[in-house]
């Protein structure tokens, strides 16, 4: 069964922190893509992998390491496709063999880099620089990254370029004592590709040149004729004596093309170790620039099947409110099996408290950095959200059809260790239905294994039994008449200055707690009629 699925992932923002994710390297891309949740029973693999996650964070805070580091990771390509090829029997062009060659050179650079540095890696990422390759890869030891079939690799090959270095010098000889005797019979000047353009009025010498046997007739236009040298036939055997070396070349190279892929798929397991080695250190190391970035703490993971959040921020939100100039209020929740519910006025961020508490768990569960001071977490099998509007449009859902759709789908799996968040329970229908409809919901899963946190405007439903009841603190430090007056001669901008002095923090409550009735205090706050006001009030206390 899925841990999450795309409502939820959306609902929770998840996306949003994938894409702080900056792995440099197509190996640390793939780590990337397949990440996954831990689940129940891998809190022990989970514990690792944060664990590497904090002891990578020191070196990332090194401005040079990371400089020397991100050097390396930018120039690796992709070369599995090349290392398949060459394993399955294929033969690897140039251009492959140069990449590969390059690669092993970064890798050695890297581990240079590793070992003055000290990082920590663990069997999964350990590089090792490959020598013999290399050695086969440059024979002649010159150090460069650059790929060249020297003649070193083949004793058949340097003796077959000789040749053809010789008859080429000759052909060169030869073309040149061709033109110096052309010239001088002539008393012209050949361009140096041996080729001379006449104008048509020249017609004495176009009769000598037409006559003579070692110039021949290119082309002409209205008014010019172009001619060129015409080789001897020495000149044309030594021609056809270098493409019969250079056929002879081509087919060394090829073999030693050949012999070079075997090599190469040869350490091929190697060289895909070294790759997957890479992925994960790169994939390692960007988590922690992203735990820096948030300033992230480790969560603790235990067996207990709960959630502890001390002071957790929803990374989303708080960058939106950065751009009005506002501070996030940070939220502290505690969570165990069975039902918990957070009352409050619609400006009271409930909605907000609830995604933090996912996006947390969440971001826990998949390896990553909480923005929190502190989180404890037993694992989920689950999460599951009817957070937004649900309606389902395409299959002729209400919005309170497309809520009971996913609740359902929560509630089957409400015996498995799961984390269920709902949003306004019951919103889309009218307030009596709705209320009795919460009621049954929450009865059934206050006893089931999954932690539920919900909001709800219905006032019983945090007095339940077995129901943890939260409060949003709202507005109840706040002295109102101070307020009012505050906001009597402003005309924009009320809501901003509410916003200011609302408490977005959650407080445990009893049955015996009044409910503040945060909606009456912003309405008259707002400037509504003040005999309005007071029939709410009246119709309220009925």
């Amino acid at each position: 069964m899925d841990f999450m699925d795309s409502i939820t992932e959306k609902a929770l923002d998840f996306q949003y922190i994938l894409n702080k994710i900056n792995t440099k390297t197509p190996y640390g891309k793939v780590y990337k893509k397949k990440m996954r949740p831990f689940i129940p029973g891998e809190e022990t693999e989970l514990i690792k992998e944060l664990e590497k996650v904090e002891s990578y964070i020191p070196y990332v805070k090194d401005k040079q390491f990371m400089n020397q580091i991100d050097h390396i990771f930018t120039h690796i390509k992709d070369l599995r496709t090349s290392i398949k090829k060459a394993r399955s029997g294929g033969i690897l062009s140039e251009v492959e063999l140069f990449e590969i060659k390059n690669f092993l050179y970064l890798i050695k650079d890297l581990d240079h880099l590793l070992k003055r540095h000290g990082l920590p890696l663990w069997e999964d990422m350990e590089v090792q620089p490959i020598e013999e390759l290399e050695k086969h890869l440059d024979p002649e030891d010159t150090g460069l990254s650059t790929f060249y079939i020297y003649d070193s690799y083949s004793e058949k090959l340097q003796r077959i370029r000789q040749s053809k270095r010789e008859v080429e010098r000759e052909i060169k000889r030869e073309k040149k004592r061709l033109k110096e005797e052309v010239e001088e019979e002539l008393n012209i000047k050949l361009r140096p590709d041996g080729s001379i353009v006449l104008s048509k009025d020249e017609r004495e010498l176009i009769e000598k040149i037409e006559e003579h046997p070692n110039l021949t007739y290119v082309s002409e236009t209205y008014m010019n004729i172009k001619y060129s040298i015409k080789p001897r036939d020495n000149m044309t055997l030594l021609e056809r004596q270098y493409l019969i070396l250079k056929d002879k070349e081509e087919r060394e190279e090829y073999n030693i093309k050949q012999n070079l892929s075997k090599q190469i798929g040869k350490y091929s397991k190697e060289l895909l170790k070294n790759m997957a080695s890479i992925g994960k250190m790169d994939f390692i190391l960007s988590k922690g620039a992203f735990a820096i970035e948030i300033d992230g703490v480790k969560p603790k993971i235990t067996k207990e099947h709960s959630i502890k959040i001390v002071e957790g921020r929803h990374l989303k939100v708080e960058e939106f409110l950065k751009t009005k100039g506002l501070k996030f209020t940070p939220i502290s929740i505690e969570l165990r099996e069975g039902v918990s519910c957070i009352t409050g006025a619609n400006m009271g961020g409930k909605t907000v408290s609830l995604k933090l508490v996912g996006l947390l768990t969440v971001m826990a569960q998949y390896g990553l950095m909480v923005p929190a001071k502190e989180m404890i977490l037993g694992l989920n099998q689950f999460i599951k959200t009817s957070i937004g509007d649900p309606q389902s449009t395409d299959k002729g859902l209400s919005t309170f059809g497309g809520e009971i759709r996913l609740i359902q789908q929560a509630i089957e799996r409400s015996q498995e260790k799961g984390l269920i968040l709902i949003d306004e329970l019951a919103r889309g229908t009218n307030p009596k239905e709705g209320y009795a409809i919460s009621k049954a919901i929450v009865e059934y899963l206050r006893d089931k294994k999954s932690i539920t946190l919900l909001t709800t405007h219905y006032d019983h439903i945090g007095s339940m039994d077995k129901v943890v009841h939260f409060q949003v603190i709202g507005l109840s430090n706040v002295d109102l008449n101070q307020l009012q007056s505050q906001l009597e001669y402003v005309e924009d901008h009320k809501i901003d200055i509410i916003n200011k002095h609302m408490d977005y923090r959650l407080k445990v409550v009893d049955k015996t707690t009044k409910v503040p009735k945060e909606a009456i205090n912003i309405a008259r706050i707002m400037g509504l009629d003040q005999q309005i006001i007071q029939r709410a009030e009246k119709y309220l206390e009925d």
